[in-house]
């Protein structure tokens, strides 16, 4: 019993020291995940004013380079933010003007990333579009497209980066078909660009400020697996360590002695009351049970089964090896083999071999440390 109480608080302490290590192990990587998961390019947006020529530097754009053109402004403000002030023309036509930021020789890479997200402060501006120009198999560059959709409640907008789109004015200004271009290549993106709203009327003055521009990964899916893997292991190591599914088989005991003892006048105490006394006889067997009790093999199985929740040859061996477990404690006995003829096995081999799988030791192991 020492050795059974001991086994289980092992396993008990297993159990934990494994649950606690894969939670973790789970909670470490997640961390790695989340501390890799976002990229803040507003600094280095900022940054780039400061190139030295020949390289490219932030500037404003507008439909054309005449007089009557949009006009705009760009300023970068003291707190790593930027404001983007413009007013578009009143002359026919399609009318826009932008600034934009050149990436080239900053080593973004946005294909390790699902989301921009952007922070912005806008007036009247309600429908803001803004671009990316990647590489392709053409000489010139090809620009992808989201609108920034404002809300009067809303200040910071998650934009996908699959969501993003190459308009049709691009193909046709650059005579291609769609096929002909293969998708987007986010590891490269030469330059971001923000436009002046599409909703709002010439001549008219405004101004949005951006003071957020996150490129982030969407963990979602990571995290299901993380989260899913560590439970599913906490749940394998409560197999193994704890058998938390297993029933438990509750065994009525029936004290073993040598002298009478009175059980309820019935054909279950009688059954029950014959094994305690004669579960010592080599021979006991379900055949020898039927011809004492007149019934068949089924009926006694049946009946020792709901009273001891065993079987009739587990039940058998479960009142020899109390038994077993009493001499060996006692200590009264020359061989461990002596004791397994004792309490009804024909083999030392078999009592040592039942005895192992339900103590978890064996007999002269047990005997030692009792």
């Amino acid at each position: 019993m020492k050795d059974q109480t001991s086994i289980a608080t092992n396993k008990k302490s297993i159990f934990w020291i494994a649950s606690v290590l894969a939670i973790i192990c789970g909670t470490t990587f997640i961390y790695f995940q989340y501390a890799k998961s976002t990229l803040d390019i507003l600094p280095i947006i900022n940054e780039i004013r400061n190139h030295e020529k020949p390289m490219a530097t932030p500037a404003t754009f507008a439909e054309d380079f005449t007089e009557n053109a949009s006009e705009s402004k760009l300023v970068f403000n003291n707190n790593n933010t930027f404001s983007f002030k413009y007013k578009k023309s009143t002359r026919k036509g399609h009318a826009f003007t932008g600034c934009f930021f050149p990436l080239e020789n900053e080593n973004i890479d946005f294909s390790q990333y699902d989301i921009l997200e952007v922070g912005i402060d806008a007036k009247l501006s309600r429908r803001i579009p803004i671009n990316l120009s990647v590489q392709n198999n053409l000489k010139t560059y090809q620009y992808i497209r989201q609108f920034i959709e404002i809300k009067d409640d809303q200040t910071v907008y998650e934009l996908k980066l699959d969501e993003f789109f190459t308009p049709s004015s691009w193909y046709d200004r650059n005579n291609v078909s769609q096929v002909e271009i293969p998708e987007p290549d986010m590891k490269s993106v030469g330059a971001m660009s923000f436009e002046s709203c599409h909703l709002l009327e010439g001549g008219i003055e405004d101004e949005f400020t951006i003071n957020q521009l996150t490129l982030k990964k969407d963990l979602t899916l990571i995290l299901t697996i993380i989260i899913g893997g560590v439970v599913l292991l906490i749940g394998l190591f409560a197999l193994l360590f704890l058998e938390l599914f297993k029933t438990k088989a509750e065994v009525i005991h029936i004290p073993i002695v040598h002298n009478d003892f009175e059980q309820e006048k019935s054909i279950t105490g009688d059954i029950i009351a014959y094994l305690a006394k004669n579960y010592t006889n080599p021979n006991l067997t379900l055949a020898v049970l039927t011809k004492e009790f007149g019934k068949n093999n089924s009926e006694i199985s049946n009946i020792i089964k709901e009273q001891s929740s065993l079987t009739f040859p587990k039940y058998l061996n479960y009142l020899r090896l109390e038994e077993a477990k009493r001499l060996l404690k006692k200590g009264d006995f020359k061989t461990v083999s002596e004791v397994g003829y004792t309490v009804g096995f024909n083999s030392p081999s078999n009592f040592i071999r039942v005895f192992k799988g339900q103590e978890g030791t064996s007999p002269k192991k047990f005997s030692e440390d009792n």
